[in-house]
């Protein structure tokens, strides 16, 4: 068709459809932001549809950009592959209910896990009538007869226990959820790829919200599931049928952040460890949580575990316990920001 033939409205529409050829190639990824594609023919857009070759088909199934920070996701954290999703409750959710709660599987999770994690899982058990224990995971023992009392699908807890700092030590939880044919799930949001690879050490499934630090700009929200190439292909189901897939420009602005992760991390490890020690001497405050102290429970596993950097959140008691206390001391802040995240470019508490 002569493109001279064809009304004003029409060639607008159709403008730019596909970029200019030339030599080079970017530095920064593409940002597609398409919901669908077309195909050459009938026949290969069939062929795609049918899964009988790779391609993209709608934005719920897979886009380019997304594509790409999930590849780079599975080798930071050495598994199979990658699902992102909108958040990390969306990755959590997702993950627990597709893999244990809706085949009736039995649950243990961390007892002090982060709070609206426990949440969905106290209502799942309230609504659902899902056989969720809560343990201590840094108490094996009992771990192992949680394990042990029936037969449990799925062992579920955090690398550093969000906001309490407790420390698992995930090769011996590894080993107790595999004894008892169970899968371990781990979220390894405060301590992200740059501290530990749980997969490494036996995890079957590493959850991140990329909310936090491996976007590190605090202008963008995502999770991300990682594991087996079977348990991706769960997570795809759960974003074609669910929705709750991450959008190519949150995930292009979490490619960006994620380049300069190592550093950020370098340096909130940094300077946590100079707050957690300047605390510690202070006679205003009561106690300190930070497993980079030597009189953390966990320092010890911390310290094998993450290589001698322990995460870049503090959690501390004033001594003065009230309410009152605890708004004078956030009133009273001056560079650090009153506000409920982690693991941006700002000090927050």
């Amino acid at each position: 068709m002569d493109q001279r033939e064809l009304g004003t409205g029409t060639r607008l529409v159709r403008a730019a459809r596909s970029l200019p050829s030339g030599d080079g190639h970017p530095v920064v990824p593409a940002l597609i932001q398409s919901v669908a594609f077309d195909y050459g023919s009938a026949a290969e857009q069939d062929a795609v549809f049918g899964n009988e070759r790779p391609g993209y088909v709608y934005g719920r199934y897979g886009t380019p950009t997304v594509a790409a920070l999930e590849l780079a996701l599975a080798e930071l954290d050495a598994v199979e592959a990658v699902t992102c999703f909108v958040t990390g409750m969306a990755a959590i959710a997702a993950f627990v209910d597709a893999c244990a709660v809706s085949s009736g599987g039995r649950v243990v999770a961390q007892e002090d896990s982060y709070g609206q994690t426990r949440a969905l899982f106290e209502r799942w058990s309230r609504e659902r009538g899902v056989d969720i224990v809560f343990v201590d995971t840094t108490d094996h023992a009992a771990v192992e007869r949680a394990l042990r009392a029936k037969p449990t699908t799925l062992l579920y807890a955090e690398a550093i226990a969000n906001p309490l700092l407790r420390v698992n030590d995930i090769a011996a939880l590894a080993a107790l959820a595999h004894g008892s044919g169970a899968r371990l799930a781990v979220d390894a949001t405060f301590a992200t790829p740059i501290l530990f690879r749980p997969a490494t050490l036996g995890a079957d499934v590493v959850i991140h919200s990329l909310t936090k630090y491996v976007n590190g700009h605090g202008d963008v929200m995502g999770g991300a599931v990682g594991g087996s190439s079977e348990i991706a292909r769960a997570m795809r189901d759960r974003t074609i049928l669910d929705g709750g897939y991450l959008p190519p420009h949150e995930a292009w602005l979490v490619i960006r952040g994620m380049r300069t992760l190592a550093l950020r991390v370098a340096r909130q490890c940094e300077s946590a460890l100079h707050v957690a020690r300047h605390l510690a001497a202070h006679p205003k405050i009561a106690r300190v949580r930070y497993p980079g102290l030597p009189d953390h429970p966990q320092h010890e596993v911390a310290k094998r575990q993450f290589g001698g950097r322990f995460g870049g959140v503090v959690s501390f008691a004033l001594k003065e316990d009230s309410r009152e206390a605890a708004f004078r001391f956030l009133d009273g802040l001056e560079l650090a920001a009153s506000a409920t995240t982690i693991g941006d470019l700002f000090t927050e508490v």
